[in-house]
């Protein structure tokens, strides 16, 4: 086992010891005790914190906090042993005191530790059930039911925390997720509308709803909800990004190059999603060059984008790598030595 206990004989010794004392003289040794675990266990010495914590046990086994600390510490431990041995002391804390969440949160832990989910969703169920003002915790609650294959279950718990807190990332996303894993399409799309509703200025929010439209074959809907957003938003220089990307897989071209000459040398996108672009145009030009198909037009947007992408971050060395791939893609050697 991780952490070593007093064994039998030590204890028996202790109690010895203290027996025949008053019982104010062995509260007072057992808060003696409790101050020197504290202070094992703030410098990391769990053995000697563990061992002082067990007296405690030993004069005072009704205080509830002692249980907890020695829960604490046994759930360091990655051993099935110590994680059964700290469930044991937390239960005890519990049984003791009903009121104080990091009891339950710990006893969550360690029995989503020891994979026995029920129990931890019986533990947090139980919180919000006693303690008011708990219901932050609903979150946790359902990604247990989800870890726990439950999530109709998870679903309630999420719908629950919405009623409570409002509409947010967490719950709506989850959501979205478990009814894609059920093949709800339908209602997947429905939760990503009600996070856009509920956060129109969301740049995140409405890119992660159009790539689930786009992936789920509702390109032109994606496309739709970006446009929308990009209107209303004109700054929005990743929601750009996407959107000419969704214009290149559906076939337009044309629109898709009027967006990236502009958020090439748009400074508040980020250097590497536009050197992602620049490389999917490469990739693209090697492709056409293998199949001997010859496209003057694409290779010479490409070389537009890699010279505004120099002007831009010249000193950048991912860049000239990026145009050093053009060049090897355009057949011209000398121009990627010069490049790279």
């Amino acid at each position: 086992m991780l952490f070593s206990v007093p064994s039998i004989a030590q204890r028996d010794r202790r109690k010895k010891v203290t027996e025949g004392q008053p019982s104010e003289m062995r509260l007072r040794e057992a808060e003696f005790f409790f101050t020197e675990g504290e202070k094992y266990y703030i410098l990391e010495d769990y053995a000697k914190a563990l061992k002082n914590f067990q007296y405690v046990i030993d004069l005072n086994p009704e205080n509830p906090t002692v249980h907890y600390k020695i829960a604490e510490i046994l759930a360091k431990s990655s051993k099935e042993e110590d994680l059964l041995k700290a469930s044991a002391s937390i239960e005890n804390a519990l049984s003791l005191e009903k009121k104080n969440k990091y009891f339950y949160l710990l006893a969550s832990n360690i029995f989503t530790s020891l994979n026995n989910f029920a129990k931890a969703e019986q533990t947090l169920e139980t919180m919000m059930k006693e303690i008011r003002g708990s219901e932050e915790y609903l979150y946790e609650l359902a990604a247990i039911y989800q870890y726990d294959h439950k999530p109709e279950d998870a679903l309630k718990v999420y719908n629950r925390a919405e009623g409570i807190m409002g509409i947010n990332e967490v719950s709506s996303l989850q959501k979205q997720k478990i009814y894609l894993e059920q093949g709800k399409v339908s209602e997947a799309i429905a939760e990503g509308e009600k996070l856009l509703a509920a956060n129109p200025d969301e740049e995140r929010y409405v890119m992660g709803f159009a790539e689930i439209l786009s992936q789920k074959g509702q390109q032109k809907k994606a496309i739709e909800a970006v446009e929308k957003f990009v209107l209303t938003h004109p700054h929005a220089g990743a929601a750009k990004v996407l959107l000419a990307g969704f214009y290149r897989e559906s076939g337009q071209e044309k629109k898709a190059r009027e967006i990236l000459k502009d958020a090439i040398s748009d400074p508040s996108i980020e250097m590497g999603s536009k050197v992602i672009v620049l490389g999917a145009y490469t990739t693209q030009i090697g492709q056409n060059r293998a199949k001997q198909i010859s496209d003057p037009d694409l290779e010479s947007f490409a070389l537009e984008l890699f010279n505004q992408l120099k002007k831009s971050y010249n000193d950048d060395p991912n860049v000239h790598i990026a145009g050093g791939d053009l060049y090897i893609a355009l057949k011209r050697p000398v121009d990627a030595n010069t490049n790279t």
